[in-house]
């Protein structure tokens, strides 16, 4: 009886939500040991990351625009920070998905 709450009210709840919770590499590639499918998807995610740093680049420019008038719940400098914290954490971000596509590059030219 208790397996049986545990199972209906906690666990299947808990599965329909994880799949929205996904990161890092395809479980697949990493089943298949597939090296150069994982350095492909690592320089894919590098390639994103740094897009989404130049984004918050272009937001850095237009708050600080002198006609940017930012809502009365933050100022400029709260804005501008918040986008140089993501630019930093995308960018380092990027560079270790550049480290472990190098990694992978070499595991796949290592196996025969």
């Amino acid at each position: 009886m208790i397996q049986a709450f545990f199972l209906g009210v906690l666990f299947i709840p808990t599965l329909s939500v994880l799949p929205g919770c996904k990161s890092g590499p395809p479980t697949d590639l990493i089943i298949r040991n597939d090296h150069r499918g994982l350095a492909e998807w690592y320089e894919h995610q590098a390639i994103q990351l740094r897009s989404k740093a130049d984004e918050m680049r272009h937001m850095v420019k237009e708050y600080d625009n002198p006609f940017f008038r930012p809502s009365p719940k933050e100022t400029k400098q709260e804005l501008i920070a918040h986008c140089e914290t993501f630019i930093n954490y995308y960018t380092q971000a990027a560079a270790e998905a550049d480290v472990l596509a190098k990694i992978h590059r070499q595991e796949d030219k290592a196996i025969p």
